[in-house]
């Protein structure tokens, strides 16, 4: 939606499950050595747009919309990365259960790895303190008033549609109480759609297509 649809007027990307646990796995590397993402090749394609398809590179865009899987629980959220403003913003749809604090560690990793990698692919230029170069963390808003789930298992509904609400602007209109049964119905009605459009119009899109290694050699071409 956020690479094809026209309507989307918000700069915005994504990324996937895989992306967390490659930020986990480096976490405790970068604090000891802010050069390891010289090792950590797919992990700096996300940002370059390289990664995943459909992707865009972060460099042009406002906003990029991230799953986090919770450590020890079977729980996900939506983390918000606002560029601009240099914070991800969270969205948990279990507040009741999961307490502010828990959500908070669990972002901990992306809130320090993510400036060092904006910096390592030259989006983000460090401070320079006391002749030094530093890297600070980003900040980190928890987003309350939003809709929430009421057992424990619609969590990964709530991720895509609070993402999708927000690409579309319109975060105060996502229905309160939600449907998660209904919105997983319209969610395979959407594929299902998008794959007719492919089939009657007879398109393929490059992204959809293309591995990474042959897209990178397209853009170096």
């Amino acid at each position: 939606m956020a690479t094809f649809n026209k309507e989307i007027r918000i700069k915005v990307t994504t990324t996937d499950s895989f992306f967390g646990g490659m930020v986990r796995r480096i976490y405790t590397v970068v604090v000891e050595d802010p050069n390891a993402f010289a090792r950590q090749v797919s992990l700096v394609e996300y940002p370059l747009g390289e990664y995943m398809h459909c992707n865009t590179p972060w460099a042009e865009i406002d906003h990029v919309l991230m799953p986090i899987r919770m450590g020890v629980r079977a729980h996900w959220i939506l983390g918000h990365l606002d560029i601009r403003n240099r914070c991800i913003n969270v969205y948990n749809s279990c507040w009741d259960t999961i307490r502010d604090r828990e959500v908070v560690a669990n972002v901990q990793s992306f809130a320090f790895v993510i400036p060092h990698l904006m910096a390592n692919i030259d989006v983000w230029q460090p401070m320079i303190v006391n002749g030094v170069q530093r890297i600070e963390p980003l900040a980190v808003n928890l987003v309350h008033d939003i809709p929430q789930q009421h057992n424990g298992t619609d969590c990964g509904v709530f991720v895509i549609k609070y993402a999708e609400y927000f690409m579309n602007d319109n975060m105060q209109c996502m229905p309160n109480p939600f449907d998660a049964t209904t919105e997983r119905t319209y969610l395979a009605s959407q594929l299902y759609k998008h794959g007719m459009h492919k089939m009657t119009e007879g398109y393929e899109s490059d992204p959809d297509f293309l591995s990474r290694r042959e897209r990178k050699a397209r853009k170096t071409a």
